[in-house]
């Protein structure tokens, strides 16, 4: 008869042995349950992720699908921006979008912004009063500005485009115009002149003379009515152009007379920033890379000087140095982009940047000093006017207060209606 096994016939050590592999086992069968249980949550995690990516993903196709909608019909397109969340529906948060998002075509906003709808007029003033005009010379304000959209077709569209954007000039630039009208008039005549010069079916050119006959009533000197016109001639205004995706960051970087890695520092914090830096027409832009469409920042040189800084200063902690400065002490008038996209006037008195070598830097600075020096002469008729006006100065032919001006024909045919006209 065979014997049965017991553990108690086990000896003392063996008997150890075994409780010690038994606790070991419920030990390990306890992390195996752990572990299970952890797989369970990361699984879901998992599928929870993979569910919000494809929520997000679904999002980004109906923002997409919205933008489209607004490209094709602006009325239908909007309801839909506000739908999925672009927009909040506030006439300057609507006027903000125009100017930071990509998507949207140029014609497609210019022919919002011209309709006359009350909604669509409180856009309009939101849109022009987000441009940083203060000390801009004229034409460049307006270059700027129609940089931001596509004019549309009708004259009595432009008309009413303009008339907000010369009443905005004249309040960020006192002193230039006796009157709004008188700015008004000049923006409509400086967009006549730059068809006439520049349309090819357009057969007589307008001459200097013809100008300064259409501008002879606005008591402005001379000189600046020159620069203006020689301005427009030598170069027409750059219209974007909804078949090239990246009209804007393309025409720059094609128009660009200096481009290259530069490091700037910081207005708040003072840190420095590896930006991608771009002279032309006679602005300094900023980008985040070479690939970005949009730039970070805008610098434009009116009023502007650079300098070499001398590398020993500890607080730039950086070598090959230069800097652009209001000879003022004033705050430069530029603008950026917020983290959230939003349009923000510059906060800097000057302007650090920092070149990777010496060779570099000087090149840098000699390239800016040259397109400051570009429109000096118009800056400096400016700039006798404003102290003229300022020291209280009479004006030759100034005209009583509330006096109606005559319409301009700059065309003739076209006639411009003043502010406050009817259509």
């Amino acid at each position: 008869m065979a014997s049965s096994f017991s553990v108690d016939d086990l000896p003392p050590n063996e008997n150890e042995r075994l409780a010690q592999i038994r606790s070991r086992k419920k030990q390990l069968l306890g992390e195996i349950q752990h572990l299970q249980d952890e797989l369970v949550k990361t699984n879901e995690k998992i599928d929870s992720l993979s569910g919000t990516s494809n929520s997000q993903s679904n999002k980004g196709k109906a923002r997409e699908l919205a933008k489209k909608k607004f490209n094709e019909n602006q009325r239908q397109g909007l309801r839909d921006l506000v739908k999925v969340g672009l927009v909040n529906g506030s006439a300057e948060d609507i006027a903000n979008f125009f100017l930071t998002c990509d998507g949207i075509k140029k014609s497609a906003i210019g022919d919002f912004l011209g309709e006359k709808d009350d909604f669509n007029l409180e856009v309009l003033q939101h849109f022009v009063r987000l441009q940083p005009l203060r000390s801009l010379p004229l034409v460049q304000a307006m270059r700027g500005f129609l940089s931001r959209f596509r004019l549309p077709g009708e004259s009595q569209q432009i008309e009413r485009i303009m008339e907000y954007f010369s009443g905005h000039y004249h309040v960020q630039n006192p002193g230039i115009f006796e009157h709004q009208d008188n700015c008004y008039t000049l923006c409509y005549a400086i967009i006549m002149l730059n068809t006439s010069l520049h349309n090819p079916s357009v057969k007589e050119r307008m001459s200097l003379d013809n100008f300064l006959n259409i501008t002879n009533s606005l008591n402005l000197p001379p000189a600046l009515v020159t620069d203006i016109y020689n301005s427009i001639r030598s170069e027409a205004f750059k219209f974007p152009d909804d078949n090239l995706q990246e009209h804007f960051s393309a025409a720059l970087f094609q128009q660009s007379e200096k481009q290259g890695w530069l490091e700037k520092q910081g207005s708040r914090y003072k840190t420095w920033n590896r930006r991608w830096f771009l002279l032309a027409n006679r602005c300094l832009y900023y980008f985040e890379s070479p690939s970005s469409r949009e730039p970070k920042g805008i610098i434009p040189l009116e009023n502007i000087r650079v300098r070499v800084l001398d590398q020993e200063i500890d607080t730039i902690r950086r070598s090959h140095v230069f800097e652009l400065y209001s000879p003022n002490t004033e705050v430069i008038k530029a603008c950026k982009q917020s983290g959230e996209g939003r349009l923000l006037e510059g906060q800097h008195s000057t302007y650090r940047i920092s070149a990777p070598n010496r060779e570099e830097m000087h090149s840098w600075v000699s390239a800016i000093q040259r397109s400051i020096n570009k429109d000096q002469h118009i800056e400096d008729v400016l700039e006798q006017r404003r102290r003229r006006i300022a020291s209280g100065g009479s004006l030759v032919g100034k005209s009583s207060a509330g006096q109606q001006q005559n319409p301009v024909d700059v065309s003739g045919s076209l006639l411009i209606p003043l502010h406050g006209g009817s259509e």
